[in-house]
């Protein structure tokens, strides 16, 4: 989910509510894969782990 965020900015009604207006640009054209990976990991590797189980759930979540 983080990554098509990323990917392809917010998309009301996959990854934002429906109807949902933002300012965050796409970066399928900027970053590679592997460097979108990268800028979560960096990212989740200073959150607790309180929020690091709660995007767990959502994963699992959203896969199943």
């Amino acid at each position: 989910m983080l990554i098509d965020m990323v990917k392809n900015s917010l998309v009301p009604g996959r990854t934002a509510p429906r109807g949902y207006e933002t300012d965050m640009p796409a970066y399928r054209d900027i970053l590679t894969d592997e460097e979108i990976i990268a800028v979560l990991a960096y990212i989740k590797s200073s959150w607790p782990p309180k929020v690091l189980e709660a995007q767990k759930e959502v994963t699992v979540r959203t896969q199943g």
